[in-house]
């Protein structure tokens, strides 16, 4: 038990032992530390030397001998909270890099079915309920009974977690969508005239670029930028579009 914590507190093996021995012996001279280690007289000097300079270990001289001596167990405490004040000092530079880090522009482009419906599964694990999904529709896509199918199952379960789902078409896809939907009273479904991206979703900090056809791909992009520059282009076509 004793040597686990000193580990956890970064001391090596031989000061555990050392520091142990003079607490247990008191004021003794390294002879006796030596006999009750097992180390050798070099060793015991140099790990008596590393404890003086952590400041749990001292020395007196009696007759011309160095007589050691442990620190009070309390000082240990000293120690930890002295750590605590150095890692705090750094602990400001520390967020701020992963603040960097965090805000780094990733893409990541998922191929095939699997992966598409991988993506998808995940999209709809991780929005809260009263989250927001917004998506660009595909313009001739749901007119094919697999992507129709998929999309529907995957705006169910929106629903089911009443995430703010909209979507907007071109009115030429208006029957397409209306049927493939049917049902569903979550889904907010509008509509425009004007060109808008295809297959573009609007989640979170992302915006996933999706192509359909016989090998699904979505491009998977992680920017807080482009996706503020999303849902601002979005927003204006909302309030442009109609039911």
């Amino acid at each position: 038990m004793e040597s686990a914590i000193f580990k956890e507190l970064g001391f090596s093996d031989r000061e555990i032992k050392v520091y142990i021995a003079l607490l247990e012996l008191g004021s003794v001279t390294v002879g006796p530390i030596a006999a009750k280690t097992m180390l050798q007289h070099s060793k015991v000097y140099e790990t008596l030397d590393k404890l003086r300079e952590k400041g749990l270990a001292s020395y007196i001289i009696v007759s011309k001998t160095r007589h050691y001596q442990a620190a009070d167990p309390k000082d240990i405490l000293g120690l930890i909270d002295d750590r605590k004040k150095r890692f705090t000092a750094i602990l400001a530079e520390l967020e701020l890099k992963k603040k960097f880090s965090d805000a780094k522009q990733v893409a990541v482009v998922h191929e095939g079915f699997n992966a598409f419906k991988g993506l998808f599964n995940r999209i709809a694990d991780e929005l809260e309920p009263g989250g927001s999904y917004a998506a660009f529709a595909f313009k001739n896509e749901y007119y094919t009974l697999a992507a129709s199918l998929f999309l529907r199952s995957f705006h169910q379960k929106l629903a089911e977690k009443h995430v703010n789902d909209r979507l907007l078409g071109h009115h030429s896809v208006r029957s397409a969508l209306k049927k493939t939907f049917t049902g569903n009273h979550n889904i907010k479904i509008r509509f425009c005239s004007n060109d808008t991206p295809l297959g573009v979703i609007i989640i979170k900090d992302k915006v996933i670029n999706l192509l359909w056809g016989e090998r699904p791909t979505a491009i998977e992009i992680t920017s807080a930028q482009i996706h503020a520059q999303y849902e601002q282009f979005f927003d204006e076509y909302w309030k442009k579009a109609k039911p």
